[in-house]
């Protein structure tokens, strides 16, 4: 309706992962997407524009 562009990086994990304390190997991507994330910012989006960063799910294991 207002042609609001969308982008999205996933970290995917399964149901395990999703209840269960973090993994190292997805702890270890954090800096692998911080960079992705600003490589999106940098080539999707110009000087002055407002833009929305949104963390969805689970962030820390609903195990701990």
């Amino acid at each position: 309706k207002h042609k609001i562009p969308l982008n999205a990086v996933i970290v995917k994990e399964d149901i395990g992962d999703a209840v269960s304390p973090m993994r190292k190997e997805i702890a270890d991507s954090v800096d692998k997407v911080i960079e992705r994330v600003k490589n999106v910012i940098l080539e999707r989006t110009k000087e002055g524009e407002k833009i929305i960063i949104v963390g969805v799910g689970n962030t820390i294991g609903v195990g701990q």
